[in-house]
Order: structure tokens, then C-alpha cells, then sequence
């Protein structure tokens, strides 16, 4: 019987999220988002939205912690520095296949807790990377801290089209710039 509530809970709560996807790539602003519109959308009540959801606004911030989710690589992936450049491909490989929602997320009046989740999951993974260097270097989480804010930066004006830089280029300078700043 839980395992029936709780499928049909996850279903509601992925159809709610498509539909607030779709809503969010059609009008490119959250503000313009009600919630009484994703549940006649979604072919449910307002009454069931609510029931799963506070607002909109916690909608929005699910979905964001699902796409940063997505960049989280387990311990077992990462054995050693020669990881990071496939790790930053597969992070960059998914701005591009994200890009729209990326794009809507970023450009949002507050897009803050998205670049801040992308920022935290990319250091998280570059101190797994590093870890067997962190004795060596005193101050490596503030060289992390310096590396993972530049990046998210560049990724931040990329997706606000303040930048003249493409995805595979911010990519290709960011492992460049890795190399030179950790493997010295």
C-alpha cells in the first residue's frame, strides 16, 4: 500500500515538474507562473497541488535541485586529477543539454541557488579530485574556492549571453587553467 502512495506521489510531483518545464520554456518567467495554471495543466486540482506543493516557487527549487543533482558523480568515479577533464566534459555536457532550462534558470530575476548548487556540487567533486594533494597545499580550498567561482561566473554571463565565449570554450579553458593552477 506505501509503495502505491508513494508512485503515485512521485508521479504527481514529475507531472507537475513537466508541465512547470514546459510552462517555464513557453513564458521564461517564473512570476508569470501561477499555480492554479500548472494544475489545470497538469489535469489535476489546485487543491492536489497544494497538497504536494507549498507554491510555485518550491516547484521552481525542486526542479533546480534535480538538474544540480545530475552533476553529482559518486566516490567511485573519481580516482585521481586525470578525472577532472572528463568530469568538466560531462558537466559542460549537461549546460548544453539543459541549455533552455539553464538559460530560463540563469536569467531569472533570481537565479542565485541554481549557480550556487552548479558551484557547490563542482567544488564538492574538484576537493574528491584533489584530495590526495590537500597535505601538500595549505590554502587548496581557497585555490577550489577561487577556481569553482571563476567558472560559475563564466557560466553565469554565458547563459546571460555576457559573454562571447561558447560552452566548449569556457569547457577548454577552464581544464587548461585546472592544469596550471593544480598540477604544477
Amino acid at each position: 500500500m506505501e509503495e502505491i502512495k508513494y508512485n503515485s506521489k512521485l508521479r504527481t510531483h514529475n507531472k507537475i515538474k513537466k508541465v512547470f518545464s514546459e510552462l517555464l520554456a513557453e513564458k521564461k518567467d517564473l512570476a508569470k507562473i501561477s499555480a492554479a495554471e500548472v494544475a489545470k495543466k497538469s489535469a489535476i486540482t489546485r487543491g492536489t497541488f497544494y497538497a504536494h506543493y507549498k507554491n510555485i516557487f518550491e516547484v521552481a527549487k525542486e526542479l533546480e535541485n534535480d538538474l544540480i543533482l545530475e552533476l553529482d558523480i559518486s566516490d567511485d568515479k573519481v580516482l585521481s586529477t586525470n578525472d577532472f577533464a572528463d568530469y568538466l566534459r560531462q558537466v559542460f555536457e549537461f549546460l548544453a543539454e539543459n541549455e533552455e532550462i539553464c538559460q530560463i534558470f540563469l536569467t531569472s530575476d533570481a537565479p542565485m541557488l541554481f549557480i550556487s548548487g552548479i558551484n557547490e556540487q563542482i567544488r564538492k567533486n574538484i576537493r574528491r579530485i584533489l584530495a590526495e594533494y590537500s597535505s601538500e597545499n595549505p590554502i587548496l580550498d581557497l585555490d577550489i574556492a577561487f577556481f569553482t567561482d571563476g567558472a560559475t561566473y563564466m557560466i553565469l554571463r554565458y547563459f546571460r549571453r555576457e559573454s562571447s565565449l561558447s560552452l566548449d570554450e569556457i569547457e577548454w579553458y577552464l581544464k587548461q587553467h585546472f592544469s596550471k593552477m593544480f598540477l604544477r
